[in-house]
């Protein structure tokens, strides 16, 4: 895998998946368990996308009209959407990722932060809380920081059906 050209905690998350933009990528703070939800939130459409082969940058219009396609066409959005939640579900019930090998992944999420508050001006407790975690044990907070990611992306993806 290359490195990713976004230098935002997203391309640092424990997805099941990684190198496909399977993750929010966005140069906006989320706090780690929310930043995990986007992603998974963010994995479902781009695995629509692939799995239709539809090339990702048609996301604007393809990810809003696809499940109405499959209505109109084949009258199974709702089976559609649900295949989709199972396979994400699935994929990401064998994540085993690990935690950040490098330091410098710390690093760069802890710069991430102070520039956000710093030279952006974003006001967020969030922020706060973290750049001073990072501040006192950078090692406790990144690992924090990362499990609450993977948290967040557990949360929106274990739908299983009843």
């Amino acid at each position: 895998m290359v490195p990713n050209q976004y230098w935002t905690p997203g391309a640092y998350a424990p997805m099941a998946i990684t190198g496909k933009y399977y993750m929010h990528y966005g140069r906006d703070f989320l706090p780690p368990r929310e930043l995990g939800r986007e992603n998974a939130r963010r994995m479902l459409k781009e695995l629509m996308l692939d799995n239709l082969g539809i090339c990702r940058f048609h996301r604007a219009w393809a990810e809003t009209l696809i499940p109405d396609i499959m209505e109109n066409i084949f009258g199974e959005k709702d089976a559609f959407l649900s295949s989709l939640n199972m396979t994400a579900s699935r994929i990401t019930s064998r994540n085993a990722s690990v935690f950040w090998e490098s330091e410098r992944n710390m690093d760069m999420v802890f710069t991430f932060l102070k520039n956000k508050k710093e030279t952006d001006g974003v006001s967020h407790p969030e922020i706060d809380r973290w750049i001073d975690f990072f501040t006192r044990d950078r090692h406790a907070a990144a690992y924090e920081f990362w499990y609450e990611i993977h948290k967040g992306i557990h949360e929106m993806l274990r739908e299983y059906p009843v």
